[in-house]
């Protein structure tokens, strides 16, 4: 397969769509269209011109997020071994799953499973019927040392539940955690250190209770700080030291107020969170947070140029809707692809380091390839499964280089009779309930909804209240708490569901003074997912000069939100 990746000579209009599945209207800029041209493949000395998209982009995110179950994992026994395994594929299900060692080891080969192209089919039919047949890695992590329950991770040392997370060490219970140590229940952190409950933050040490800072230390409940340290329920602050509600206080001052925030209580937390929000709400916002970018648009982005609705992501360039993905060139429809994202690549999720590709989930280093779910280290190759270092093959079917371009040509055009060529899988080739992947975090439905849109369901069963006088409730300081409660169950004050302290947990708190929480790591998750600001960006004015932004946050926010010039005016 050849790649040209020259700009297109002609710039056509910006023009209006409509959703097929929302009916929402929405932009085809001409940037897509030349994005399109440029990465449209040739075979067999055609060129396959990638169509514009029929979905919104809100619709286009949810439909990749709905492949991605994180956490949801299940113990089910090995295809191969029948030993009991942790997997993210309930037994239920009917996959054949398979340990790490196994699924890379040399006892089996993926092209076993390959089958001819049927072209009185459509693609998805035959795609969902591989699906089944193959074997599936349990959980995806790789290069891991004492990190067993993690998935989609890699380079993990001594870390447990952390999903989506790159170069990690001695870190619990985060999710897109990258180049962090020793840090418990963050969301979207790169190169942390010793922190809790951070969120979409960066080169902070010592930290609790943060969101949206930078370079900052020994800051407790601060949001939107920069250059920070000592300081604690503070907002919107740049290179302060020792401050207290925004107010700066003399060394002796500060002393005080260390010393009584130094160990937390829930009744501290609750009276610094609700000091910080009467804070916050006096004070103006940026419209996004965006670092070192040049013609930009998202929210926390960092070092990126000419990158537009981009969410979580840095080092990028020339790219368009992409979501938690650092590192990416010139593409297009991206979502989680850490800690090397995508050049040239349109229509991924789950994927690391492709190139010039279109349209697959969980791909880990790969060039050329299309519509493919679970490979590893492999190039050329469209509609494969569970490949490791294959290359020219479809449907897991090995060819001749020349074979493999004449049938791919053959099959493109076959998809573009049914509609498939362009668009991403279709809800049912999907391994997962829609209310076991990331989709319902960011899009959630009822189960209802869900059924009506082509997802599945998988509903659990109710959790069972602890009986009178059997639950266990942790003292409040953490001072007051033994080793034993390492063998005690707590259940969780949001969910019912019981939970248990590991004995790194407890180091931690013990360590920064925190108390043991009441509520699951689960819900934990959610409730700082529901915290993180949105991945959609909206048309409002600043509250100070009227100039038009794009922002995350609605119109109707009851808060002040200023444009970059007028905020850096404020805070200066």
């Amino acid at each position: 397969m050849t790649q040209t990746q020259t700009p297109a000579t002609k710039t056509p209009a910006c023009r209006q769509a409509r959703c097929r599945s929302c009916s929402t209207p929405f932009t085809i800029a001409p940037e897509d269209e030349a994005l399109f041209n440029q990465i449209s493949p040739i075979f067999n000395s055609k060129r396959f011109q990638i169509p514009t998209p029929t979905l919104c982009p809100p619709c286009r995110q949810q439909l990749r997020m709905s492949f991605r179950n994180e956490r949801k994992l299940y113990k089910v026994k090995s295809a191969f071994s029948g030993e009991e395994i942790i997997s993210m594929f309930s037994e239920d299900k009917g996959y054949k799953v398979v340990d790490r060692d196994e699924w890379w080891g040399d006892s089996w080969n993926p092209t076993a499973y390959g089958r001819d192209f049927d072209f009185t089919k459509s693609f998805a039919e035959q795609f969902r019927a591989l699906y089944k047949d193959v074997p599936h890695l349990n959980l995806q992590n790789v290069n891991t040392e004492n990190s067993y329950y993690t998935n989609y991770a890699l380079n993990q040392k001594n870390s447990y539940l952390i999903f989506g997370g790159s170069y990690n060490e001695d870190c619990l219970y985060g999710k897109f955690v990258t180049y962090c140590t020793n840090c418990v229940d963050v969301l979207s952190c790169h190169a942390c250190e010793v922190c809790y409950e951070g969120i979409a933050s960066e080169r902070c040490y010592n930290c609790r209770f943060f969101a949206n800072c930078r370079s900052s230390h020994d800051c407790t409940f601060v949001e939107d700080c920069t250059g920070c340290e000592n300081c604690v329920a503070c907002f919107s602050l740049k290179f302060k030291k020792k401050c207290f509600l925004n107010r700066q206080l003399s060394p002796s001052e500060f002393e005080k107020i260390k010393k009584e925030y130094e160990t937390l209580t829930p009744e501290k937390i609750a009276y610094l969170s609700q000091e910080l929000e009467k804070l916050k709400s006096s004070l103006p916002r940026p419209y996004a947070h965006m670092y070192n970018c040049e013609d930009c648009t998202g929210e926390f982005i960092l070092n990126c140029k000419n990158c537009h609705s981009a969410f979580d992501a840095r080092e990028s360039e020339d790219c368009k809707y992409i979501y938690f993905c650092p590192k990416a060139i010139h593409s297009q429809d991206c979502t989680f692809n850490a800690p090397f994202g995508p050049e040239f690549c349109y229509n991924l999720c789950s994927s690391v380091a492709l190139k010039s590709s279109m349209a697959n989930f969980l791909f880990w280093y790969g060039d050329s390839v299309f519509y493919c779910m679970e490979c590893h280290h492999t190039n050329n190759c469209f509609g494969c499964i569970s490949m490791r270092h294959n290359n020219y093959c479809v449907l897991n079917k090995q060819y001749e280089r020349s074979e493999y371009e004449t049938l791919v040509a053959r099959i493109i055009e076959h998809m573009q009779t049914t509609g498939e060529w362009g668009e991403f899988f279709t809800p049912p080739t999907g391994a997962f309930a829609y209310n076991e992947t990331i989709a319902q975090e960011y899009f959630p439905l009822t189960k209802e909804e869900a059924l009506e849109k082509g997802w599945t369901w998988r509903d659990e069963e109710p959790s069972q209240p602890p009986s009178p006088g059997s639950a266990y409730t942790p003292p409040d300081n953490i001072k007051d708490v033994g080793n034993d409660i390492l063998d005690k169950q707590i259940y969780c004050s949001v969910s019912d569901k019981p939970f248990k302290i590991v004995k790194e947990e407890l180091a931690f708190y013990r360590r920064l003074g925190l108390p043991i929480p009441q509520i699951s790591p689960a819900e934990r998750h959610y409730a700082r997912v529901a915290k993180h600001n949105a991945l959609t960006l909206f048309e409002r004015t600043c509250d100070k000069c009227k100039k038009p932004i794009q922002t995350v946050y609605r119109k109707e926010a009851p808060f002040k939100v200023y444009c970059e010039e007028c905020y850096l005016k404020e805070v200066y």
